[in-house]
């Protein structure tokens, strides 16, 4: 049955609905890609893969609604002005590249993990501490040890370190112990132990200098 008189339904030209899948298929990809990375980054921020990922997320989203946008006005009919759709269109490029450009920025200075090992499992099983041997977009090499939750799928690392230490990590073991279910016992070598507490969010309760020299 066709349309009556005054009734405009969204079927434009074949062009047109092309068109607009096109731009709505480059949002979902977007969007999805930027999705990606920042789960990526949550999962392992030791990498620094995608520093506070909310804003970029943000931008994507915009982006993304943008394209769909764009996509609409060139399938709906009767069609959009020429200036209304170029207009659309133009914005929609502009943040889809400035997306991708920032992201890809981002991305550039992310260190690379050469090393995940696990020192030490929690009597309960919920969590690890783990040592990521890692080297930066500089090429130097930086030692970490992080807190991991063991939760299948869910699992993911502490955005913040379980002890630091300021002078960098030594040559030689490092070893750590689970004393109780959210406590932890980091030993390096010549060096005094210390001991650490983690919160649920596996977050250090008060930071703890691990490279103190030793008395003496």
């Amino acid at each position: 049955m066709s349309a009556g008189p005054g009734i405009h339904p969204l079927a434009g030209s074949r062009r047109g609905r092309s068109l607009a899948g096109l731009l709505t298929l480059l949002s979902l990809v977007l969007f999805g890609g930027v999705l990606w990375d920042a789960g990526y980054a949550w999962l392992y921020p030791a990498t620094r893969f995608l520093h506070r990922p909310l804003p970029l997320l943000g931008l994507a989203t915009l982006a993304a609604l943008t394209l769909v946008a764009a996509g609409w006005l060139a399938a709906r009919h009767p069609p959009a002005s020429t200036v209304l759709r170029l207009t659309t269109l133009g914005c929609a490029v502009l943040l889809g590249v400035g997306t991708g450009a920032w992201g890809m920025f981002r991305t550039g200075f992310a260190s690379t993990v050469e090393r995940d090992s696990t020192l030490a499992v929690s009597p309960d099983g919920r969590y690890a501490v783990v040592r990521l041997d890692t080297r930066d977009w500089k090429d130097l090499p930086h030692t970490e040890l992080r807190v991991r939750s063991r939760a299948g799928l869910l699992s993911h690392d502490a955005d913040r370190e379980l002890v630091t230490c300021r002078d960098g990590w030594p040559h030689g073991r490092v070893d750590a112990e689970f004393i109780d279910e959210r406590v932890v016992r980091v030993a390096m070598a010549d060096r005094p132990a210390v001991i650490v507490a983690f919160d649920r969010r596996l977050r250090p309760r008060q930071p703890v200098e691990a490279c103190r020299p030793a008395d003496g």
